[in-house]
């Protein structure tokens, strides 16, 4: 069959050719996502010891600074929120939000999405894929980008595989055409105790002629094409047999995220590959200094009495006389070991240039007599970094809530009755805000006369009492969420980098702010955001008014004298 034959050759080329980037730089896909995954598993790929047998240590030094990135990217469900423009939508909004964060936690969103963020750092690259009723993260080793200099998937066809079991397969009866012929074929296997199916799902354009082929229709030509999905799978690995699947879509079915700038290919660069050179440096001089240190580590005599012991570990026993006239120890200190050293530290800084993972970003200690201010100023420029990030994966995360979370929780709405809002959801004093007001137009009549500052205290009071509850139940009408079309907006704030800036300005306000009373109200909020009780330190005894006055009038006296 026509489509069979042309994944085999797409499966071929992507595997064992390559492409030019530019000005003959050739370029492969396959074996760059393998040497990630082997750098991943912290493997060599000639095996973990050299021609001589010696152990061959990996001296990992990505994993601590993906660990770092991820950290200060710092997402969390709460970055996610449901807006709307309407007024009338206000309600709703807030029902929608306080349902979001544990919708997220339960159906296992919020897992997912920090995953990403993992994946993001690693591969500097993650694709989601739409499924049925829900979504999955793509793995990157198992996914083939067919235009490997592609901008975007767009712009290329890929092909997904993956690795079915007897009961896995047995499942698609019925919604995969030749399913029973490929499990007949696979008991044909031997030497296996159970048959595995090598399944290939091709997105992309293919033309008319092999997508009637592939339905078992006549019709079609070579020369127009389609966007569909074909599924094909076989016994053996790149060699599929039999079209399982083959129907038209409208669009792929997939989100992508990229950390890195395009630079000529789909691939953009992930933690590992670049510090692929850095690491490599690091388990050589690791490795040589590993040996080295074996050697300097034994004790070695040397004498020209050929009578003596061979071996005086072990030919001799305590209390025995050696009779030499010029048995001395040999020295095996290590050669070089101050050059691999430095070469080692100088390697190390260069990872954490390229990282960004430098003291400040890692959480270490900043070297001794580092000034605080500067220490501060270091964090917030290295943070820039990770504020980027923070944007790059909120446009990302804002598409997949979007279009493929937010329709999941709309229905989930729709078919709940009832939802309890608590404090602990961080909505119940602003429902309770709008309860209030709506208390308060409905029982204007009935209110005696009063101004704007007499509301205010009515509705306080109102908002007081309702507060001692501490959860609130709201009755959900299906036909509420009938024209509710919320959108969703992604803004990963990262409170640590904020908290730092906002320290940064209040400490440079309060530096040149003259007035004392502010001055001191400065230092106070920037103690607050800190998480410093200020009202409960102590404070100054106040200053009679006598005092105050003379400490007012003592300054122009004293001008005054001057004169």
């Amino acid at each position: 069959m026509t489509i069979l034959n042309t994944i085999k050759n797409e499966l071929e080329s992507y595997k064992n050719g390559t492409v030019e980037l530019f000005d003959g730089i050739p370029y492969s896909a396959h074996k760059l996502v393998r040497r990630i995954n082997l750098f991943k598993n912290q493997y060599y790929p000639t095996g973990k010891q050299d021609s001589q047998g010696n152990i061959k240590y990996w001296y990992d030094i990505i994993s601590p600074r993906v660990d770092a990135e991820v950290k200060n990217i710092d997402f969390d469900t709460k970055d996610i929120v449901l807006v709307s423009d309407p007024e009338e939508d206000a309600g709703k909004l807030l029902i929608a939000n306080a349902r979001l964060k544990d919708f997220l936690r339960e159906t296992g969103q919020a897992a997912k999405l920090n995953e990403s963020i993992e994946r993001g750092v690693e591969w500097g690259n993650v694709v989601w894929k739409k499924v049925k009723g829900d979504y999955q993260i793509v793995e990157l080793d198992k996914f083939m980008v067919l235009n490997q200099t592609a901008k975007t998937l767009d712009d290329s066809d890929v092909i997904e595989y993956e690795v079915m079991t007897p009961v896995d397969i047995r499942k698609k009866v019925g919604v995969w055409e030749n399913v029973e012929k490929l499990i007949e074929a696979g008991k044909k296997e031997e030497g296996k105790t159970a048959p595995e199916f090598h399944i290939y799902e091709r997105n992309g354009e293919i033309t008319t002629r092999e997508y009637y082929e592939a339905k078992g229709e006549k019709g079609g030509d070579e020369k127009t094409y389609l966007l569909a999905k074909v599924i094909v799978g076989g016994t053996e690995k790149d060699a599929p047999s039999e079209v399982l699947f083959c129907n038209e879509m409208t669009k792929k079915p997939y989100k992508e995220y990229h950390r890195s700038k395009y630079s000529g290919r789909w691939i953009r660069q992930g933690m590992y590959e670049i510090l692929f050179d850095c690491q490599t440096r690091a388990n050589e001089i690791g490795n040589q200094i590993a040996r080295g240190l074996e050697w300097a580590s034994k004790t070695v005599f040397r004498s020209s009495d050929r009578v003596i012991a061979q071996n005086i570990m072990t030919d001799l026993v305590s209390g025995d006389v050696i009779k030499s006239v010029d048995l001395q120890q040999v020295q095996t200190r290590m050669d070089g070991f101050d050059q691999l050293i430095a070469d080692w530290n100088r390697n190390l800084q260069t990872a954490d240039s390229l990282a960004n993972s430098f003291e400040v970003v890692t959480g270490e200690s900043l070297p001794s007599g580092t000034p605080f201010r500067l220490g501060e100023r270091l964090n917030a420029n290295a943070n820039k970094l990770f504020d980027f990030l923070r944007e790059k994966l909120g446009i990302a995360f804002q598409d997949v809530v979007g279009e493929w979370i937010l329709p999941e929780l709309l229905k989930d709405l729709r078919a709940k009755t009832v939802i309890k809002l608590t404090a602990d959801s961080g909505v119940l004093t602003r429902y309770y805000e709008m309860l209030v007001e709506s208390w308060y137009v409905q029982n204007l009549v009935s209110l005696p006369p009063h101004g704007p500052e007499v509301a205010v205290l009515f509705k306080e009071a109102k908002l007081q009492e309702l507060l001692r509850n501490k959860e609130a139940t709201v009755k959900l009408e299906r036909a509420m969420w009938d024209d509710f079309k919320p959108r969703a907006t992604v803004v990963i704030t990262g409170e640590n980098v904020n908290l730092s800036a906002e320290l940064e300005d209040l400490r440079n306000f309060a530096t040149i702010e003259p007035d004392p009373v502010r001055r001191t109200a400065l230092v106070e909020i920037a103690m607050k955001k800190r998480g410093i009780d200020v009202d409960k330190l102590p404070k100054s005894p106040p200053q009679p008014p006598a005092a105050q006055e003379m400490s007012q009038t003592q300054p122009q006296r004293s001008e005054q004298e001057r004169i």
